[in-house]
């Protein structure tokens, strides 16, 4: 039997032990953990709001290059991904992880497919329809239109709508890819 064996009779002091200070002097370490929780779930907030204004903005800047050239690019909804992603990093600087990329994904989806709202509303209007008095119902039926408009595709042509969703699901990986945790693991 080895003789390095500590004896369990007696408390044996090994080293310096390990204090973790509260963030500030004064501060017990409850309250910095509640100020820590509390700050990442403002950084969320933020990331989220920046990620709804980007995705309004660039779901109308999809819309608009399509009613203007009259030319449907998938590419672009890599664009959206990169943009809603961007925009939700700058919010935390620079911090992601998992809520954030579903947050990411979600608005990257909602921003291409609510695209075609836009384009659909400028057809009625070109068309002679006055589309300043929707009814809420006429509203609700667009916006779940818009929603399922990427696999209605698949309606108008198999192939085509493969494509179609395939980039929107690059798109979609982009945004994923742009909001994961970059913080390096101890």
């Amino acid at each position: 039997m080895p003789k390095d064996l500590p004896d369990f009779d007696k408390a044996e002091f090994t080293g310096q032990p390990v204090v973790r200070l509260p963030h500030t002097p004064g501060e017990d370490v409850a309250s910095s953990a509640w100020d820590t929780q509390r700050s990442d779930h403002a950084r969320f907030i933020q990331a989220v709001l920046y990620g709804v204004v980007a995705a309004l903005l660039s779901s109308m800047v999809y819309a608009a290059f399509t009613i203007i050239t009259h030319i449907e690019i998938g590419y672009l909804a890599v664009g959206v991904g990169y943009v809603i992603g961007k925009a939700m990093l700058h919010a935390t600087q620079g911090l992601g992880g998992r809520k954030y990329q579903i947050t990411a994904a979600v608005l990257t989806y909602f921003a291409v497919s609510l695209a075609s709202v836009p384009e659909i509303l400028w057809s009625m209007h070109t068309r002679g329809t006055d589309i300043s008095h929707l009814s809420a119902h006429s509203i609700a039926f667009l916006a779940r239109y818009g929603v399922a408009s990427p696999f209605l595709e698949l309606q108008d042509g198999f192939v085509s709508g493969l494509i179609g969703l395939f980039i929107l699901f690059i798109g979609i990986r982009a945004a994923w890819q742009f909001t994961a945790d970059r913080r390096i693991a101890a």
